[in-house]
């Protein structure tokens, strides 16, 4: 499980780095989100929850500020707050995969097997491209929940 969930976190710290899309969001809030990157990856996670809330404050329509605010409290291992802000982003933007895939690892933290496969599915139908690595995640959690019948899979 360490193993999945390092593979799992490497892919979700790979697209917290992924260039910002300037014609998406406002000058302040990209400013913000470059400063919550800068900030993540000099692990002052705190300092970058900050910064990314106030980047969903001045652009709460910003799929990618969401996105970036629930990496953060990922790595912080706030994990329902995690959830949270990657619904927002998915709210945001249904196409969102790196939002799923995120959740999908909040949800592993929290032992909501059924929930993060769901996840996982829907980020590999919306980027294809990762469909052999998410399969092996899927497969690992169809393994898993048949084994532990204490897990909650709701």
């Amino acid at each position: 499980m360490q193993q999945t969930l390092r593979v799992l976190m490497a892919l979700v710290v790979v697209t917290l780095s992924v260039a910002l899309v300037a014609d998406e969001l406002s000058a302040s809030s990209a400013a913000l989100i470059g400063e919550g990157e800068r900030q993540m990856q000099a692990q002052d996670i705190d300092g970058a929850i900050a910064t990314l809330t106030r980047a969903v404050e001045a652009d709460p329509a910003s799929s990618l500020a969401h996105t970036r605010l629930g990496g953060a409290y990922l790595l912080n291992g706030q994990y329902d707050p995690a959830i949270a802000a990657f619904r927002e982003a998915i709210s945001a933007d249904t196409a969102n995969a790196d939002a799923f895939v995120g959740m999908a690892v909040a949800y592993m933290h929290t032992k909501r097997l059924t929930l993060a496969k769901a996840a996982l599915n829907e980020a590999k139908r919306i980027e294809p491209g990762d469909s052999a690595r998410i399969d092996e995640v899927v497969q690992w959690i169809d393994q898993n929940a048949e084994k532990t019948s204490g897990a909650n899979h709701r």
